[in-house]
């Protein structure tokens, strides 16, 4: 059984065999160049004025637009295209687990042949929350010279292995069908209980042969798995507007006190794009009945939002802590009482996050006119603290007497 142990050699491994990722078009939570407000004021009035232009709004409430990847698919990640690894450089990897060799020495040790076949795999989500969710995985083999000329590939092993944090144990093999005419495997598994092993990043590992290549490879996908949750959305909502934002009120079932990020998204059900983000970080207890996402008034205002909207993608990621939730949420208040704790207890084996069951509700609000919501921008002691001393700063950089001091 071919197995890495090591979290330092998967990083190798994965350096390895990630020689290019395909082109695509920008995902992430940046906006692209081409839309960004131009920043070339980098005196200290400038820095003041981007600051202003961002507290706009608060941080629970964000504007959502259609380049936020990771916002707008908050259960799923793209994948890259990587050349398969073979066996026998799995092998030399292992034989160097037990070394002090620094990553950059196993890399000039290990050399991947050229001209391997590529493999990609699309996950139908990277986190798999409660022993009903499923992971769906499909694995496609390309030549990599991108030749018309299909691949044939013959699975020959599949082992599901667990995080590095419990030992990386086997976790058995994953059910999966493939296709006669193409090079295309689906896997398919869900968490059979919520023993611990079944906890965090687990590893799906494909051992296949390709014709015509007289090597046996391996391609590997990871994703995050949370067996037990923390609780669930029950799919019952409520809204309302307060003081001239939309409030829309989610009904839950807590299992556990715990110290959770939880978030939403509001679309345009006319327009059928992306409105606003909500996250709130918060104690979540099982006395709770629901938690409120806040939508921001001038958030509508500003982009001139109006009609009906679609609350989705509700997502909760909690900490699994073995201390007082209230110690994470203010770990500068509660410095001492952590140090003592992190002292006197010894490290127990538990997963670091739980989420809560995975659900695909989403809920239509009544039509609203833009001007339904308020046009005042957010305030609080917070902001005004930020943006005081931020113009203090900026007055002493813009002092001629500064310059004259630089000068000297």
């Amino acid at each position: 059984m071919i197995r890495m142990q090591n979290s330092k050699l998967r990083f190798v491994l994965a350096g390895l065999a990630l020689s290019c990722v395909i082109t695509n078009p920008a995902r992430g939570q940046g906006q692209p160049q081409s839309e960004q407000s131009p920043m070339t004021d980098a005196s200290g009035k400038g820095g003041v004025a981007i600051f202003e232009d961002f507290a706009k709004y608060p941080p629970e409430s964000r504007p959502l637009n259609s380049w936020n990847w990771d916002l707008l698919h908050p259960w799923l990640t793209e994948s890259s295209s990587m050349s398969l690894v073979p066996v026998q450089t799995l092998r030399q990897l292992e034989s160097l687990q037990d070394t002090s060799l620094a990553e950059e020495e196993i890399s000039q040790r290990v050399s991947m042949p050229s001209s391997l076949p590529r493999y990609q795999f699309d996950l139908n989500k990277t986190i798999v929350a409660g022993i009903q969710d499923e992971l769906v995985a499909q694995l496609t083999v390309t030549p990599q010279d991108d030749s018309n000329t299909p691949l044939r590939i013959h699975v020959t092993k599949v082992e599901l292995i667990g995080d590095d944090y419990f030992g990386s144990p086997g976790l058995g093999s994953v059910p999966f069908s493939c296709e006669t005419a193409k090079p295309v495997c689906t896997f398919q598994w869900r968490a059979p209980s919520t023993v611990k092993k079944y906890w965090g990043s687990l590893e799906l590992d494909v051992t296949l042969t390709v014709e015509g290549m007289a090597d046996e490879f391996v391609a590997r996908a990871s994703f995050y798995s949370s067996p037990m949750v923390a609780g669930s959305f029950t799919g019952n909502f409520r809204e309302r507007v307060n003081n001239g934002s939309l409030m829309i009120d989610a009904d839950v079932s807590v299992q556990k006190r715990m110290a959770c990020f939880v978030s939403a998204n509001l679309y345009s059900v006319d327009k059928d794009i992306p409105v606003q983000f909500a996250q709130r970080r918060l104690i979540m207890d099982p006395s709770m009945k629901s938690i409120s996402f806040m939508f921001f008034g001038k958030i509508f205002r500003d982009r001139g939002d109006e009609g009906a909207f679609r609350l989705q993608d509700l997502k909760a990621q909690c900490e699994n802590l073995s201390y007082p939730p209230e110690w994470f949420m203010d770990s500068l208040a509660h410095q001492e009482e952590l140090q003592t704790f992190h002292t006197n207890h010894q490290t127990t084996m538990e997963p670091a996050r739980v989420y809560f069951e995975y659900n695909t509700y989403s809920y239509v609000t009544r039509r609203y006119a833009s001007n339904d919501f308020s046009d005042q921008e957010w305030k609080s002691p917070e902001k005004t603290r930020k943006l005081e001393a931020l113009k203090k700063i900026a007055a002493e950089l813009d002092d001629p007497a500064l310059e004259l001091r630089k000068r000297q």
